[in-house]
C-alpha cells in the first residue's frame, strides 16, 4: 500500500493520479509543536502499515528524528520512504535517506 504525506497542493496532484491514502499537513514556518507531533505519529503510524510512503522534502525536515528512527528499526526493506519536492522545488542536502541506507546496507556512498 503507498500512501502520501503531503501539502495541499502536493495532495491534490496524488489525488488525480488516484492515490486514496493521503494526509495533508501545512509547511508553513510558524506551526506549532501539537503539528509536528501529529505528523510524527501520522509518520509512525503509517510505517507500521504501509510498503511505501512519499512525502514532501519540506514535510520530511520536520520529523528528519522519526525517519531515522523508521529506517533503522525496520526488518527488510519495508517501510520505504520516499522524499519528493514540494511546488517549490527540491531542498539542496549533503546526502538524501535513500544515499543513506544504500550506505548503511551496502558500507560504500554511491554516487
Amino acid at each position: 500500500m503507498i500512501a502520501i504525506i503531503a501539502d495541499k497542493d502536493t495532495a491534490t496532484g496524488f489525488r488525480l493520479a488516484g492515490i486514496s491514502r493521503i494526509y495533508e499537513f501545512s509547511e508553513k514556518e510558524g506551526e506549532n509543536a501539537a503539528t509536528h507531533e501529529n505528523l510524527s505519529r501520522t509518520l509512525e503510524k503509517l510505517a507500521n502499515e504501509c510498503s511505501i510512503i512519499i512525502i514532501t522534502e519540506r514535510l520530511a525536515e520536520k520529523v528528519r528524528g522519526k525517519i531515522r528512527e523508521i529506517n533503522a528499526n525496520k526488518r527488510g526493506v519495508a517501510p520505504i520512504i520516499v522524499e519528493i519536492p514540494d511546488k517549490r522545488g527540491a531542498i539542496e542536502k549533503e546526502m538524501d535517506e535513500i544515499s543513506r541506507l544504500i550506505k548503511r546496507a551496502v558500507g560504500i556512498a554511491i554516487k
